[in-house]
């Protein structure tokens, strides 16, 4: 396998360099897709040892990655992980991916965190719980945790997929279009990063979780 970390990133500065550094004990490549950032995340992950690309707006998350994803194809990676950029997702849970990986053969492996309500805000923990649900019966197997952008991909497959998502529902665009094609799909096991209670993504569990459903639907039944 030739693999490279896809990281979108938008002001990601006081996370960015320590996930860069920590991707690349795992990853011979790290590239960082800056979202048009204003804090000097483009420059800091340069520092730290990743190529970087940059959008002069906010264009959003998936079309953050379908530019790191053309990037990977046109030099012939043959898997991407991708990986947020504000320290949620730890770099030493990559090898975790790698193994299954490797031992699956998937097309797909998802981060799959553990969902403790005791240690979940409730928006989260129901979000998570609900998409992930919504997400089997859709595509027709057990999917662990529907949500996590902690995900490896084999390059070949995913591109096949024609992905048309520019936000967050990225993510379930993916699984549901990989699913449908007969593709296989894993979960390995990575850590949940809470500060405070709180997480770090920039996603609104509510208001995006209902958004990513209703597009799922487009996905699934509409041929979207």
């Amino acid at each position: 396998m030739k693999i490279c970390a896809l990281i979108p990133a938008f002001n990601e500065a006081p996370h960015i360099v320590g996930v860069v550094e920590g991707a690349r004990e795992h990853l011979d490549s790290v590239v960082v897709i800056d979202d048009g950032s204003s804090d000097g995340t483009a420059e800091l992950a340069r520092s730290a040892g990743a190529v970087c690309l940059e959008s002069h707006g906010n264009c959003g998350k998936a079309a953050a990655l379908h530019r790191g994803i053309a990037y990977a194809r046109a030099r012939e990676f043959t898997h991407i992980i991708t990986m947020d950029g504000d320290g949620q997702h730890l770099p030493e849970d990559i090898p975790s991916l790698l193994r299954v990986a490797r031992e699956t053969g998937a097309d797909l492996v998802i981060g799959a965190r553990p969902f403790d309500r005791a240690l979940m805000p409730r928006a989260r923990f129901y979000s998570n719980t609900i998409g992930s649900r919504w997400a089997s019966a859709l595509v027709g197997r057990p999917i662990k945790d529907s949500q996590s952008g902690f995900r490896l991909f084999r390059l070949e497959s995913l591109c096949r997929a024609k992905l048309r998502s520019r936000r967050y529902e990225f993510e379930m665009e993916a699984l549901i279009k990989l699913g449908r094609m007969g593709c296989t799909i894993a979960h390995a096991p990575i850590h949940m990063v809470y500060e405070n209670g709180q997480s770090r993504s920039k996603m609104k569990p509510v208001r995006d979780t209902i958004h990513i459903c209703l597009w799922s639907v487009a996905y699934r039944f509409l041929g979207a």
